[in-house]
Formats: C-alpha cells, structure tokens, sequence
C-alpha cells in the first residue's frame, strides 16, 4: 500500500468503499452467502491492502463464538468456537473495549507470544507473518470480529496500513452492522444451549488443574495458557523466571506430563469433555481423562 498524503488515503479509501458495495449491495445472508464474506472482504481490500487471508466470526459475551466465514487457512483443530476463542486476545479485547477497534496482534500479546507453546500448538500450521484484527460492536452483546492475516511470504503490516485500515473501519462497521443486526432472531437459536457450552468451557478453563495445584501454580497455568512465556508469567507475578521455571517442573510432575507440549494437549481434551457434557463440573474436567 502507501497513501502519502491525507487526499490519496482519501481516495484510497473511497475505492475501498466502491469495491464493498460491488461485492455486497443487495447482499441476502443466508447460510450460504454468510460463508462468502471472507472472500468478497479480501477481494475488495485487495486493491488497497495485501491480506492473504480472513476470518470473521460473531463474538457473544456469554456463548461461544459463531466462525461466519474464512478463506485460505483452514481452522486449527480444536476449532475456535470449542474453546480456543477463550484464550484469543482479540476476544479478550471484546470483553474489555466494548468500543471496539482495530489491532494488531503484536500489541495484544506479550513479547514472545510467537515462541510460546500456545502459539505453537494452536498456530502452527497456519503460516503467519502477522495479523491484525477489527472488533466490530454490534450491539452491548456482541462483536463481529474480522481477522486479516499474512502469511510469512509477505512482510509484517507497517504502521501506515494499520492507521489506514484505521480509518476504514467505519466503512468496514457499517457493513457489518447492515449484515448482521437484521439477523437477530435467526442467530438467537439455541441460546439456552450455546449460553450453557459457554459457562462450561469458561469453568474448564478456571478450573483447569486446580484439584492438583497450588493456588500459585494455578495462576501460572493460567497465563502459560494465554501464550506467556516464561519472562512474561514473572512480571505479572513479581517472581524470578527461575521460580516460574521451578512452578513448571511442580506442575508437570502433578498433572503427569513433561512439556508444555502436553499440557496443552491435556488442556484441549478438557475443553473437549467440556464440549460433549456441559453439565460436567470444573472438578471432573480438570485433569480427568490424562
């Protein structure tokens, strides 16, 4: 990209907006049309933008997520709205910034993040250079969230395509409010259900382990899970790496694994059992099943 001047992000701008109405004016959203957004979104960035891929789904402050559409990536497995979402700091921006706004992922996370094993486990396959993301209020309870990502042929977004997309969210908001706020009563299906997956994955992830560990070894846990490393889990704890370090060996030896490769994988079985049996406890779930 490179608008150099206020008139040509102007017109930037402009274009980006004609290209949105072209691929979505008289847009009927079904099921089928939902699944093309994505597509049609990078196609209409496109000329202002290089993106290699997009993910859009609709957060919800007390169901899980709704994965609306992607393009180039498949979805990491487990899959986001299974749990994963609960540990994504574009949905941690949502519960916080009910105003919304457009991120980077790099100031979302600590440093390191890209080394950390939740990275590595969740990530991995998906060839990222870097992401960057609008969270899109709908209404006091939800948020669209669009995710543009590059891949690692492509250079990082730079500071001016961050403040151009910036200021392209309105246009972006505008057209995500006209596609979803009519869908209300057809989304609200199964919000019973949905509300009470929700409340049993956010207790499987509270819960994890804590039957076994130490209340600091709990809190350890939690942030090694959010893609702390270990540098990051001191600061906020105000303990020595060494100490962190020492917190693992304890909390590997309880939970019977020996990398954070396997407590991940511990973890994620947890949000699956959680999944199938929502009426479990946070007890049972904890470490049931290693």
């Amino acid at each position: 990209m490179g608008p150099r001047s206020d008139s040509e992000r102007l017109q930037s701008l402009a274009h980006f907006a004609g290209r949105l109405i072209d691929r979505f004016a008289g847009y009927a959203l079904d099921d089928a049309a939902a699944r093309q957004i994505a597509p049609r979104l990078v196609e209409a960035l496109g000329g202002s933008l290089a993106i290699d891929g997009a993910f859009v789904a609709l957060l919800h402050r007390n169901a899980p997520p709704r994965v609306v559409s992607q393009t180039s990536w498949p979805e990491p497995n487990p899959r986001y709205a299974d749990g994963p979402y609960l540990l994504d700091p574009f949905y941690e921006v949502f519960l916080k910034r009910p105003e919304g706004g457009c991120f980077r992922l790099g100031e979302l996370v600590s440093r390191g993040f890209t080394r950390s094993e939740y990275f590595r486990s969740y990530y991995r396959h998906l060839d990222l250079r870097d992401e960057i993301g609008y969270v899109l209020p709908l209404d006091g309870e939800s948020a669209a969230h669009v995710s543009l990502a590059r891949s690692l042929q492509r250079p990082r977004v730079t500071r001016r395509e961050h403040a151009w997309l910036i200021a392209a969210q309105p246009i972006t908001e505008a057209l995500m409010r006209r596609l979803w706020l009519g869908q209300t009563e057809r989304l609200a299906g199964g919000a019973a259900e949905r509300s009470s997956l929700h409340h049993a994955l956010n207790q499987a992830l509270a819960g994890f382990g804590s039957s076994l560990l130490t209340e600091r070894e709990a809190e350890v846990v939690q942030l090694l899970l959010r893609g702390n490393t270990v540098k990051a889990i001191a600061r906020p704890l105000d303990i020595a790496p060494g100490t962190v370090r020492n917190h693992l060996k304890q909390i590997y030896r309880k939970l019977g694994v020996t990398s954070q490769g396997q407590l991940f994988n511990l973890f994620f079985r947890s949000l699956e059992r959680a999944g199938n049996d929502p009426a479990e406890t946070p007890s049972r779930l904890s470490v049931s099943g290693n």
